[in-house]
C-alpha cells in the first residue's frame, strides 16, 4: 500500500514531457480542393495528390469555369519547393513558392504562392496562377502531408 503511494505521489510530482509533434512524410502532400471568383462565375480548381520530385512537387489539375464550360481545362502542375525550404516549414516559417502549369493544349502559366504552416503536418496556402498577362487568379485553400510512419 505505501508503495503504490510513493508511485502515485512520484507520478505526480515529475515534470510532464512535452509531446514531440509528429514529423511530416515530405514524399506526398494533399492540396484541398479549391475555388475563386471570375467576372461572374467560379473556378473550382481540384488536385489530386503532389509527389515529391527532386527539388519539387507534382500533381495533374482540373480546374471548371461556371457557368462558361468551354473554358474548363485539366494539365499538370509543377511546384518548386527545395529541401530548404521544407525545412523551413517543418520550422513553422512561412515559404514562398514558384511553379508552372501545362495544360493539354500545351499552354502554360506561372504560378506563384505562399504555404504558412499551422503545424508540422499542415497549414494553409495561397496560390497566384497567371491565366494571360491581365487575369490572374487567386486560390486560397490548405495543404496536409502524411504523418512519418
Amino acid at each position: 500500500m505505501v508503495r503504490a503511494l510513493l508511485l502515485a505521489i512520484v507520478c505526480a510530482l515529475a515534470p510532464a514531457r512535452a509531446a514531440e509533434p509528429p514529423r511530416a512524410d515530405h514524399s506526398r502532400v494533399e492540396v484541398a480542393p479549391t475555388w475563386t471568383s471570375v467576372y461572374v462565375g467560379t473556378v473550382s480548381l481540384r488536385l489530386p495528390a503532389f509527389t515529391r520530385l527532386p527539388g519539387a512537387y507534382e500533381s495533374t489539375y482540373t480546374a471548371k469555369v461556371f457557368p462558361y464550360f468551354f473554358a474548363n481545362e485539366s494539365g499538370r502542375l509543377r511546384v518548386d519547393l527545395d529541401d530548404a525550404a521544407l525545412a523551413r516549414l517543418g520550422r513553422g516559417e512561412a515559404v514562398d513558392f514558384n511553379g508552372e502549369a501545362r495544360n493539354t493544349q500545351g499552354e502554360t502559366r506561372a504560378l506563384s504562392g505562399r504555404a504558412t504552416p499551422e503545424d508540422t503536418l499542415g497549414g494553409r496556402l495561397k496560390v497566384r496562377v497567371q491565366v494571360s498577362p491581365r487575369i490572374e487568379l487567386i486560390f486560397n485553400t490548405t495543404y496536409r502531408f502524411a504523418p512519418a510512419p
